[in-house]
């Protein structure tokens, strides 16, 4: 068999192998990152929860990921992805089924803290496992096809979270109750799965031929070469003093303060122009699948185009002016066009932006500088929320909010535009491997 033969052949059984399951875990781990912005529409008046209480409450998720994302992150890299992934789900699952039982802001803000922590791993691991298996070249599809399933936590989470946010009283819970504990419960049955089915390296893999196997671990250690040869090898103390490594972290800042913002008050949103709770649901399922559909071309257009900094950039302003929509629309039906804007830049922002740290980063240092970048990204879950709810309040409409996002949102991609023109003359593609390839 052919050289190419075997990189189509292996490329294939790993895709199939890992993709599937890490999509799978990633859409529950998003649904129970953003289920608490459908609870509001019932939770809030249930327990009394003002806007500002519930943005910040929300947002303290944030603080959680600040504590342990790194560490949860070097564990991956040290005890492997199948063991640690599968401890990070249960303990995400049996967080989320505790916010059902909140009746304070004080156990509010502490169960979504508990929740950050047990998270914090999932998505910096899950990218740095990734880069095990795939070589850079494949990186932003196979994301693209991962992140696809992202807005399922909307299609399939907005209908079922309305029937259940409808249902009267059963058993001394409300519908608000159920519907955290219903969608946990599938986590912590997929973590037997992750544990049985996922695989730390290529070179552990009974399902790859001695072949297949050979050429991918060689493969991917050239690329290791390739990259320490540009710059040298790079500690884990070092990763955290990288210019590179703050820059990508503002620009996750940025986006992710905006997005996520959005999502948080997205169905609060929809009902301010007078629809119902069931329609609710509905609607953000179809927004989801417009966004959905241009998940997987973000990934291939950031792979194909010269520079990948220039994609993610355009992901980020046309956020930033679906944010601008919003704010002028509201509180018409009309605004639902430009909040799918935001929603198709936001989804496609991440895998054009997530292979980047691991053009120059390797190892212990990729794993700390990944989550370096992914914390910086999740205080958007405390900044966005936090900001939108407190100018709601202050204001009455969302308008301040959304302008304030919107700033957010230019101010990312307006980093890697500058970058970007920086490093113009550069022969080598992508945001960062032409400053290795310069260092």
């Amino acid at each position: 068999m052919g050289m190419e033969n075997i990189e189509r052949h292996t490329m294939k059984k790993v895709w199939w192998r890992i993709a599937p399951l890490l999509a799978v875990a990633t859409f529950f781990n998003y649904l129970d990152k953003v289920n608490v912005s459908f609870a509001a529409v019932t939770m809030n008046q249930a327990l009394g929860f003002s806007n500002t209480v519930f943005g910040a409450g929300a947002g303290f998720f944030a603080f959680g990921y600040l504590a342990f994302a790194i560490p949860s992150t070097l564990l991956l890299h040290r005890l492997g992805a199948r063991r640690w992934i599968c401890l990070i789900m249960i303990g995400w699952g049996l967080c989320s089924a505790a916010t059902a039982f909140v009746t304070t802001p004080e156990e509010f803000f502490l169960v979504r803290f508990l929740l950050g922590m047990a998270e914090a791993g999932f998505v910096p691991g899950t990218i740095l496992y990734l880069s095990y298996w795939f070589p850079s070249e494949y990186r932003g599809a196979v994301l693209g096809s991962v992140l696809f399933i992202l807005p399922l936590g909307q299609i399939v989470g907005g209908p079922v979270s309305s029937v259940l946010l409808s249902q009267d009283v059963l058993l001394g819970l409300a519908g608000w109750q159920w519907m955290f504990i219903g969608e946990a419960i599938p986590t912590l049955l997929l973590s037997v799965a992750v544990f049985h089915f996922l695989t730390d390296r290529p070179t552990s893999a009974p399902w790859l031929s001695r072949a297949e196997s050979d050429w991918l671990a060689n493969r991917l250690a050239e690329e290791q070469r390739q990259i320490v040869a540009s710059q040298g090898e790079i500690s884990v103390w070092r990763t955290f003093a990288n210019w590179r490594v703050w820059m990508l972290g503002a620009v996750n800042l940025g986006i992710c303060t905006a997005g996520i913002g959005v999502t948080m008050f997205l169905a609060l949103m929809i009902r301010s122009m007078g629809f119902s709770i069931w329609d609710t649901g509905f609607i953000s399922s179809l927004l989801a699948i417009l966004a959905a559909i241009g998940i997987p071309l973000w990934g291939i257009w950031a792979d194909r185009f010269p520079r990948r900094e220039v994609v993610v950039a355009a992901a980020c302003f046309t956020v930033a002016l679906g944010m601008l929509g919003i704010a002028t629309l509201l509180p018409s039906p009309w605004a639902l066009v430009p909040i799918c804007l935001v929603f198709v830049g936001f989804y496609g922002f991440f895998p054009a932006f997530w292979p980047l740290p691991s053009v120059f980063l390797t190892g212990a240092s990729a794993a700390a500088g990944i989550a370096l970048v992914n914390i910086a990204g999740n205080l958007g879950m405390f900044t966005g929320p936090a900001i939108l709810g407190w100018a709601t309040d202050l204001t009455g409409t969302y308008r301040l909010g959304l302008n304030c996002l919107a700033g957010a949102s230019v101010c990312a991609g307006a980093i890697l535009i500058a970058h970007a023109i920086r490093n113009r003359n550069s022969a080598k593609p992508g945001c960062v491997a032409a400053e290795c390839a310069g260092a």
